[in-house]
């Protein structure tokens, strides 16, 4: 059974292994520790415990229980002391408090979910994390960063982690074992690149022999990827990584219908152009499909952070993954 280890975490990545589960492989993901946004940002600046938001979403991903136990760690309160927490981050909170340990946490909340698969962060404790706009201005706090309140038309030159390591020994274990290793789909500064930053995970990437594959998201993103085109996806991830650091980007090909892209508009975001054969000078395979969901997603109404509501077709994008590695 193949190794499949994703770096990222969010909705992409719950919704990438929502599609992997259906085939015969050994799903892993490996999160963030930067995450300070909404209800895991209060919880982490109230109880000092490492961010649970992508925790949940990506146990959620690999769980096999009953779909009333999936919807208590999904249900959002709207109104009281607990507007906006998802009852998922008070739990994951609960149990690392009770047990002393976040590791003990999720171990034991994967087993409440029936959860096939891993979910380790990619550090034992929380950080911070800090973009270097192109006029020099720091934007401290990844929240910050994914919904700026600065001019999102600056582009982010360079990203900064405190602590940047040690990174936990169970991802870098995971990265030696894997068959594969995708990045994304999700927030490129916010939710993919921050684990690269980690001291001992971009070499330990560089040191596998697995598959190395870019998932390119389906829109823009501002404040962080503004006109970006699939080639600008790849190159920011090759300036981490280094030159060779990918070997395939698998991309969307399928134009989104108008009233949609009219809805991105409002947040100044623009379907992501593919240039297939720029990024085959850059020495990366391209694997092109039309990998729209038909299902958009309705955000909850207490949910305060900005989310997208187009998807990635799961099943479709699962099957060329697997394809790759089998």
């Amino acid at each position: 059974m193949k190794n499949i280890v994703i770096i990222g975490g969010g909705t992409g990545t719950s919704t990438l292994l929502s599609g992997l589960r259906q085939f015969p492989t050994n799903n892993a993901v490996i999160v963030s520790s930067a995450d300070d946004g909404g209800s895991t940002g209060r919880l982490r600046q109230e109880l000092d415990i490492m961010p649970p938001g992508d925790i949940r979403q990506c146990l959620l991903g690999l769980s096999y229980t009953e779909k009333p136990l999936q919807a208590l760690f999904s249900y959002r309160f709207n109104q009281g002391a607990l507007a906006g927490h998802t009852a998922g981050n008070i739990i994951l909170a609960a149990l690392e408090k009770a047990l002393g340990s976040n590791e003990e946490a999720i171990k034991i909340a994967a087993k409440i979910l029936n959860v096939r698969g891993q979910v380790v962060p990619v550090t034992k404790f929380p950080t911070t994390l800090t973009a270097i706009l192109e006029n020099g201005k720091k934007i401290v706090g990844e929240h910050t960063i994914d919904e700026p309140r600065h001019n999102g038309a600056l582009k982010i030159t360079n990203l900064k982690l405190n602590p940047s390591g040690p990174a936990n020994p169970r991802a870098l274990r995971l990265i030696t074992e894997a068959d594969a290793i995708v990045f994304g789909p999700g927030d490129l500064y916010t939710s993919t690149v921050p684990n690269l930053l980690v001291k001992g995970i971009v070499p330990a990437i560089q040191r596998s022999r697995a598959k190395k594959i870019l998932i390119v998201n389906l829109m823009t993103k501002w404040g962080q990827t503004n006109s970006f085109k699939v080639s600008h996806f790849v190159q920011a991830m090759q300036k981490y990584l280094g030159p060779k650091g990918l070997d395939l980007v698998i991309l969307n090909k399928k134009i989104p219908k108008p009233a949609v892209l009219s809805q991105y508009r409002k947040t100044k975001a623009k379907f992501v152009e593919p240039d297939p054969e720029a990024v085959k000078k850059m020495g990366v395979r391209v694997v092109s499909a039309d990998l729209l969901s038909k299902n958009n997603h309705r955000k909850v109404k207490a949910d305060a952070l900005q989310r997208s509501f187009l998807r990635h077709d799961s099943k479709k994008l699962a099957k060329i993954i697997y394809g790759l590695v089998s």
